[in-house]
């Protein structure tokens, strides 16, 4: 081989080469672009996952403070259907009371 083809080989191996460390570069670049876009989604994620716990732990606090107030309300609640149940059963002693006094005083009177 004469000197001008070794150059030419030499010269195409160094367009490779340049090729390669390019691509190299281009490549790592996109792997820093890609971690840098997950790391920033994984800490956003983290920012709403504590954000999240202090607004469960909020709930929780109010639910714990809401509590003797709802047991309160059930407690009136049942009293109100036990005096709902008491007034019924005495509408309808009172009305079965009424039917036989009426029938008394048509028996009294003498109409059927």
């Amino acid at each position: 081989m004469t000197t001008a083809s070794y150059d030419r080989v030499i010269g195409r191996l160094e367009t490779k080469l340049d090729m390669l460390v390019s691509a190299f570069e281009k490549s790592s670049d996109d792997s820093k672009e890609y971690r840098d876009r997950i790391y920033s989604e994984l800490e956003q994620m983290r920012t709403e996952a504590a954000q999240s716990r202090r607004e469960i732990a909020d709930l929780k606090k109010q639910m714990d403070a809401a509590g003797p107030v709802i047991s309160e309300i059930n407690r009136w609640r049942e009293r109100f259907l036990g005096m709902l149940m008491l007034i019924g059963a005495i509408s309808a002693v009172l009305g079965g009371g009424m039917v036989l006094v009426w029938r008394w005083i048509g028996a009294k009177i003498g109409t059927p």
